[in-house]
């Protein structure tokens, strides 16, 4: 089966005053099929945020190639570009300021249809449709991020993102800075996203239980490098490096002192 996404030897450089160039992202190499969940973990500066930014081409590479249904989008321009926006989108961590605060979640959410040129009551009709899919109601549309949750301005902000169509959801620890009960519930909808529209998803988070229920595959990046790669099970589980391990030992640690009276 040909992947939807297929990374090759991606690597990305950035300049230091007065030092050599910080290698973000190490010369890596992985594929993503349609409808599966990769999940990428690693400690803080392990190179995953930048690893996502380079996928969606939010950040030029320094070396390498992305392929999405095996066409070269590594140095995609003008309207092939603008088609790689619609097919990866990115749901980030911080919700509120992904959103423009002088515009309504609703004008948000149906900037992509009015630049379509879609009529105006009918990118009304969408948005109401996307909002209610992701569990919101329709007067949400008309509200400011600061004037909801952070949980209900996810959920908006996965709304805006399905307004294009995806095939690919990049989920930069999206749920880390909700709480247990609101995470949940995005974390349902994402599994809903998934089985009935074959969405795929690099999901990226430090939670490893999440991972380990969530997703499919995981890579672990330390330094800008793949250092583990297998079934969620094998790597949790069943670490191969010194490096995974002690990540999994962290997670069990801190669920033990959540658990304790």
């Amino acid at each position: 089966m040909e992947p939807i996404l297929e990374v090759k030897d991606l690597t990305k450089k950035f300049p230091q005053q007065g030092k050599g160039d910080f290698l973000a992202v190490d010369h890596i190499s992985f594929r993503l099929d349609r409808g599966e969940t990769l999940g990428v973990v690693g400690e803080s500066g392990s190179g995953k945020t930048t690893l996502a930014k380079l996928v969606c081409r939010l950040t030029e590479p320094t070396k390498g190639s992305i392929r999405l249904w095996g066409q070269d989008i590594t140095k995609a321009k003008g309207k092939q570009l603008r088609k790689t926006y619609q097919n990866i989108q990115m749901v980030f961590q911080d919700p509120v300021s992904s959103f423009d605060p002088r515009q309504t979640l609703g004008a948000g959410i149906g900037e992509y249809l009015r630049n379509a040129g879609i009529a105006k009551g009918e990118v009304q009709a969408r948005v109401t449709k996307l909002l209610e899919q992701c569990g919101l109601e329709a007067e949400f549309a008309r509200r400011y991020p600061h004037e909801v949750s952070g949980g209900q301005c996810q959920r908006a902000a996965i709304a805006r993102a399905l307004a294009v169509k995806p095939e690919i959801l990049i989920c930069d620890e999206a749920t880390s800075a909700l709480d247990v009960t609101v995470q949940r519930q995005i974390m349902e909808l994402l599994w809903q996203l998934r089985d009935s529209q074959g969405i795929s998803y690099l999901f990226i988070c430090h939670n490893l239980a999440l991972v380990q229920a969530f997703c499919h595959r995981v890579l672990v990046m330390r330094q800008g490098k793949i250092v583990e790669e297998g079934t969620a099970d094998e790597v949790i589980l069943h670490p191969k490096t010194e490096y995974a391990r002690i990540l999994a030992d962290s997670v069990m640690e801190t669920e033990l002192l959540v658990g304790e009276p």
